[in-house]
């Protein structure tokens, strides 16, 4: 595993910034990482992720997404 991936990891042990109905979020020294809360599509979970993000005041409109699988956690990871 890379350090990216273990940099994601380790921000995983942490308290989520917040969570949302399809998500939990937390920050990393990366970026902001948009853990999926469970197995459904990816679509699904594309079209929720900005809508979602405004419910917690996380404005990620200006930011690259990224798609990982780590570990079996599928998430998004938005950085600058």
């Amino acid at each position: 595993m890379d350090s990216t991936c273990d940099l994601i990891i380790d921000s995983l042990k942490e308290e989520p910034i917040g969570e949302t109905d399809h998500f939990m979020w937390f920050i990393t020294d990366i970026g902001i990482v948009a853990l999926f809360k469970e197995d459904e599509n990816f679509e699904t979970y594309s079209s929720h992720v900005e809508i979602e993000a405004n419910k917690i005041a996380l404005d990620i409109t200006k930011e690259e997404k990224e798609y990982l699988k780590i570990k079996e956690r599928k998430l998004f990871l938005f950085y600058s």
